[in-house]
């Protein structure tokens, strides 16, 4: 039975429609991801399951009306943590709103790695860690992380990765949400591509691929004398579309070579960015 199941979940400010007929499942273990711009919808959607705002459609959990949020840990882009306490001061007061001991707060700062210091001095990477201890401290069986890697480094963004990757591991249900193509490629299971307030594709970013029929490239580079019809030319590179790159890429070669002289040869195959823009005809930042 999945964790959580949303039902056409639809949301309105006056007027205006935010969500429409949002539904979607996700099971123990699973990191499963919504991908799309800002303004798409996506922390409405997070909000909506976490702080129960007002909407409508269904939200189950296991199976039954979920009513009690304490089963979720909710990490939000906005910052949750004391600045001017240190971070096993934060945990410990949170620990208490879950009646939690002291010494259960002691656990998930060395569990998680983090230096005792006051927030304001800890690194947004560490401060990134630290809401999302928080929001584990209550040991749910969902977590929800609202673009938990926003305005972090690269550095940070990875150990971030595989923190997310180990939660998994111990069997935790992960709603993420991201604008990130490469966060989303690394971490998800399965990716429903929110667009105006709309899922309008879901699936694993594999099949999310084959669905769009985006065709991969063989790159193939050096100096060529002429174009042959069976390539697109990119200024020194023969490019060659095709839904088989493994299997056509000894004729992409072969005829490439008749055409002048070869350095190197490239499969490049369809990005999670592809399918979003085919799908939308806009690219994410914009």
């Amino acid at each position: 039975m999945p964790i959580l199941t949303l039902e056409n979940v639809t949301k309105y400010y006056g007027q205006k429609k935010i969500l429409e007929n949002i539904s979607f499942s996700i099971e123990k273990g699973e990191i499963f991801t919504l991908l799309g711009p800002n303004g798409a919808g996506k922390t409405t959607l997070m909000r909506i399951i976490a702080e129960g705002i007002e909407h409508d459609g269904e939200i189950l959990f296991k199976g039954e009306k979920l009513a009690d949020r304490s089963v979720i840990g909710y990490c939000p882009q906005e910052g949750i943590l004391y600045e001017e306490l240190s971070s096993y001061e934060n945990l410990v007061f949170y620990a208490y709103l879950h009646k939690k001991d002291r010494a259960y707060a002691g656990k998930i700062l060395k569990k998680f790695q983090i230096p005792d210091k006051k927030v304001r001095k800890l690194s947004g990477g560490m401060k990134k860690r630290l809401s999302i201890a928080v929001a584990l401290i209550g040991e749910p069986e969902l977590l929800i992380l609202d673009e938990p890697t926003v305005g972090l480094d690269v550095e940070s963004r990875r150990n971030m990765w595989e923190m997310i990757k180990r939660l998994k591991k111990e069997g935790k249900a992960i709603l993420l949400s991201t604008h990130y193509m490469e966060e989303a490629e690394y971490l998800a299971d399965r990716v429903a591509i929110i667009h105006q307030g709309q899922v309008i594709a879901m699936g694993t970013v594999g099949e999310l691929k084959r669905k769009s029929e985006i065709k991969s490239a063989i790159e193939i580079r050096g100096i060529f004398y002429h174009v042959p019809p069976e390539f697109v030319k990119s200024d020194s590179t023969l490019l060659f579309y095709t839904m088989n790159p493994k299997e056509e890429i000894v004729k992409a070669v072969s005829l490439a070579k008749n055409a002048g002289e070869i350095k190197e040869v490239v499969i490049r195959e369809p990005t999670l960015e592809d399918v979003f823009i085919k799908l939308t005809g806009r690219g994410l930042g914009e």
